[in-house]
């Protein structure tokens, strides 16, 4: 008889023979049940998570910022604002967040016609009209004007951090009288936290700056530390840079919004940062033969699977005992993906590769084949397109009777003892 628990209970109980992940981010945001053989123990490991705030307190947020004048007081004679939001590989719901902030600037005289959004893709692809539908919404659409941006080209020097970081902007967020961030705070390898001065650098800054950073500060990050070199670069640049205020959120499992903050660019994502910490504590559930872990909400493409670690790096003991092993679960939508630091032929591709010391990793993806994986972690990677497929390759491997871990989003999941 197959076990089945929940890492908030103190003891495993029986169940069905399944344990859910959530799949596909962007493009359906489901549920995908992954059955295991009848003689395994399986430990689903959900975060804390949250309610949806509603938008009630979307309006609240920008009407009550942390740091700074409520947002339709600090518009108050500007003309040209301009509002950064990131890509689809984070999981903002900016539809509901870009609508509720050409709101309050009407307040403040300024008709939507003269806002600039500017995906802050940083080097990930550009986005074309059925993404920027997905992430915007119509209404922002029909009625702003939106650019990706451009990091090999159209970005002006202001200044060097103290790290050496060349502070490179895009042109057009410099000329703007009012300059937004919006975004999401989830964990971040490199910076503590996502969110933030990270949506200025490297999100509209050019190529240089973010190798730099990527080569010196971000190098030195761990997960859930917002007193990392990386974060305190950033947020130096967008002190030189200028930033009027942040819109971030802390996201649900869902997507949905667990906290909204606004304000000043370093204050409002402190606030922020404490509560995603809340959100995204999840019980440690101990070493097991097979961890599974989901790359939602970064799943579309293979480029992120190193976000689906944060619980693996930030438990407090392996979670895989020596010889496991470890699954990363990604739809892979768009297969590969691209970025332009880490895609192959790229300067920092080989950080991309992933290898285990004494564990095997696996990854289940429908939307991959061995060509979409570079070459340099192609020999390595053992991939299997179907569930029922990776499941026979476990059992072959562990036998009829193992213990599996299941994070069902693991990329905004933080482990805790």
């Amino acid at each position: 008889m197959q076990h089945y628990a929940s890492c908030y209970g103190s003891q495993a109980v029986q169940a069905p023979q399944h344990a859910a992940i959530r799949w596909a981010a962007w493009y359906g945001d489901s549920d995908l049940a992954l059955e295991f053989p009848a003689g395994w123990e399986v430990t689903w490991c959900p975060p804390q998570d949250a309610e949806d705030v509603g938008d009630e307190a979307v309006v609240r947020a920008l009407r009550e910022p942390i740091g700074t004048a409520p947002l339709a007081e600090l518009a108050a004679g500007r003309r040209s604002p301009c509002i950064v939001v990131d890509d689809l590989s984070r999981p903002t719901p900016a539809g509901r967040i870009v609508p509720a902030i050409l709101d309050e600037l009407a307040v403040a005289g300024i008709a939507p016609r003269d806002v600039l959004v500017l995906m802050g893709i940083a080097n990930h692809r550009p986005m074309e009209r059925g993404d920027l539908l997905k992430k915007l919404g119509p209404r922002v659409l029909d009625e702003c004007r939106v650019l990706n941006h451009d990091s090999s080209a159209g970005c002006r020097p202001v200044g060097t951090t103290s790290r050496g970081t060349p502070v490179e902007i895009n042109a057009q967020y410099l000329e703007a009288d009012l300059r937004l961030l919006v975004g999401a705070i989830i964990p971040h390898a490199g910076t503590g936290y996502s969110g933030g001065a990270k949506l200025l650098l490297p999100g509209v800054a050019s190529i240089a700056a973010a190798e730099a950073f990527h080569r010196g500060p971000a190098a030195e990050g761990r997960y859930a530390d917002v007193g990392v070199p990386a974060r305190l670069d950033a947020e130096e640049a967008a002190r030189i840079a200028g930033v009027d205020a942040i819109v971030n959120v802390v996201p649900t499992s869902r997507r949905g919004i667990a906290g909204i903050f606004v304000g000043d660019v370093v204050d409002a994502h402190r606030a922020g940062a404490a509560r995603a910490a809340e959100v995204f504590a999840t019980p440690d559930p101990g070493p097991a033969d097979v961890c599974v872990l989901s790359l939602y909400p970064k799943d579309a493409e293979w480029l992120q699977h190193l976000t689906a670690f944060a619980p693996y790096r930030t438990a407090g003991h392996p979670l895989v005992r020596e010889g496991g092993t470890v699954v990363v679960a990604l739809s892979g939508t768009e297969g590969t993906g691209f970025h332009g630091l880490f895609s192959p032929g790229r300067p920092l591709a080989a950080t991309r590769a992933t290898r285990l010391r004494e564990r095997d990793l696996v990854f289940f993806s429908p939307g991959l084949d061995r060509a979409d994986i570079p070459p340099a972690a192609r020999e390595a990677t053992v991939l299997h397109r179907t569930w029922p497929d990776a499941v026979a390759w476990l059992t072959a491997k562990h036998g009829p009777s193992a213990r599996v871990s299941v994070f069902p989003c693991a990329t905004t999941q933080l482990a805790r003892n």
